[in-house]
């Protein structure tokens, strides 16, 4: 009696169909596995990139989605940021918050101010 020839079941395979599992030996399982645990890894590259493009990405209704030449006002600055206006020219005064002078008047640059939430600079001493 002739054993019939096993055909490699993949992820994939499995996703499409689950009863294919059934029977599946222990080399075949952890062979699996590897390639469960390299999809999870390239998954969460892949997640980290689509949220980065997502948080560069402005919305119609955010004053930051205003061009990058554009310059904000501290009290726009502020309502970007959820926080209150005072924090903004302090941070500003400080060099932490980006920021333009000119003469007496601060403006902020709408592109300076998603790169500095999104390298997480906003809440560093939140605590």
């Amino acid at each position: 009696m002739s054993q019939k020839p096993v055909t490699p079941v993949t992820i994939d395979d499995l996703l499409a169909d689950p009863s294919r599992s059934v029977g599946l030996t222990r080399g075949a399982i952890q062979q699996l596995y590897i390639q469960l645990a390299s999809r999870i890894g390239t998954l969460k590259a892949l997640e980290s990139v689509l949220l980065s493009m997502l948080l560069r990405q402005p919305t119609d209704s955010d004053p930051a989605s205003q061009p990058s030449g554009e310059l904000l006002t501290a009290p726009e600055a502020a309502k970007i940021l959820n926080v209150p206006e005072s924090w903004v020219r302090e941070q500003a005064r400080l060099g932490e918050l980006p920021s333009v002078r000119l003469g007496h008047y601060v403006r902020f640059r709408s592109d300076e101010l998603r790169a500095f939430l999104v390298r997480g600079h906003a809440g560093r001493h939140a605590r």
